[in-house]
């Protein structure tokens, strides 16, 4: 990759891929941390995503989300 406007970007393993006939949910392990993404089965194809395959996950956020420490 040349360029990007992502800032976020953590390199990992694929860990998991479910695929079904439209779409398809990635999970990927950087480190301690777990990402998952949905995208079009396509594109998951296209790309060659199995577990096991070095990947990055590029994040560029455009929500906030509200926690609560400790949790419930």
């Amino acid at each position: 990759m040349v360029a990007h406007s992502a800032r976020n970007r953590f390199s990992g393993l694929v860990s998991r891929v479910i695929r079904d006939t439209v779409m398809a949910q990635v999970e990927i392990q950087s480190g301690p941390h777990r990402f998952v993404s949905l995208l079009s089965r396509e594109a998951a194809d296209e790309l060659g995503l199995e577990p096991g395959v070095l990947a990055v996950a590029a994040i560029k956020a455009t929500n906030v989300f509200i926690e609560i420490p400790g949790g419930r």
